[in-house]
């Protein structure tokens, strides 16, 4: 197989509109030597040579002052991981990568700094999407017409059920996206992620397609018309950019990204392609 990619990112509809003054979000994508992000800063992209393909999407809390710099922190902390000398168990790596970068980014903070990230990242090589994730940032798989959630959103009424505990008292809280226990990397001392469940690995077939998105995306857009775009797209960029835009036409008041992957039938040589922005 191959496996093409599109990616794309927007400040949304705009502060003029009751949106946001600024892009917190960003993405990662990873592939034969080349790396790529949303930078804002003169520094370069270091090379990334590991394995496979390698994708991400975090997005910056926005009650927090510098969620853009949490969010670029987080897949620069990706971009940098050891992959080259990776023989297996990729789930049980993303976990404790992130952890250890959750750590080192916390390391980094200087007060009155406040920096607080969402971060899902997939991982595909040999054939197989292996992914882990904090936070409320999504990812999708779209196979033979069907879209599946695989991440479950990090929230209060979430872990409550996870730990068997009565689900909180107010409706509000049972449907808002609010991060608890695993409050966004870099943003706490402490970071849940339950292995297989927040993390996970699935085998692809071509005709699989693979959508990362922040939570202006997900809480906007119907699975309905996600899976409906997925499906119908063209090309991978024409399908990022498809839901981006159906995100702001529903007026979410959110930055929107979305990283999506085509996986097909392709020729001897697997690789990605990706498709620039």
């Amino acid at each position: 197989m191959i496996f093409r990619v599109g990616v794309e990112s927007s400040v949304g509809i705009g502060a003029a509109h009751g949106g946001r003054s600024r892009n917190e979000d960003n993405y990662l994508v990873a592939t034969e030597g080349q790396v790529r992000w949303r930078e804002e800063s003169p520094l370069p992209a270091q090379p990334w040579n590991g394995p496979g393909l390698m994708i991400a999407v975090a997005d910056g809390m926005g009650g927090h002052a510098d969620g853009h710099l949490a969010s670029l922190h987080a897949v620069r902390a990706v971009a940098a991981w050891p992959v080259d000398q990776v023989d297996g168990g990729l789930e049980s790596l993303l976990q404790r990568w992130i952890i250890e970068s959750h750590h080192e980014i916390r390391a980094t903070m200087i007060w009155p700094i406040q920096m607080g990230t969402t971060l899902v990242v997939g991982w595909i090589k040999d054939h197989a999407l292996s992914w882990c994730h904090v936070g409320d940032s999504r990812m999708y798989v779209l196979r033979q017409g069907l879209l599946h959630l695989i991440t479950r959103d990090h929230t209060r009424a979430e872990f409550a059920e996870r730990d068997k505990r009565p689900s909180p008292p107010h409706p509000q809280l049972l449907s808002q996206n609010f991060i608890f226990g695993s409050r966004g990397l870099g943003n706490d001392a402490g970071l849940r992620i339950d292995k297989g469940v927040d993390t996970g690995t699935i085998r692809l077939e071509a005709g699989d397609r693979i959508l990362l998105c922040s939570d202006g995306v997900s809480s906007w857009v119907e699975e309905a018309e996600l899976g409906l775009v997925l499906a119908q797209a063209g090309d991978p960029q024409l399908a990022a950019a498809t839901v981006v835009q159906q995100a702001m036409a529903a007026q979410s008041d959110d930055n929107l990204t979305a990283v999506v992957v085509f996986a097909e039938h392709g020729g001897m040589k697997p690789g990605a392609t990706i498709i620039p922005t």
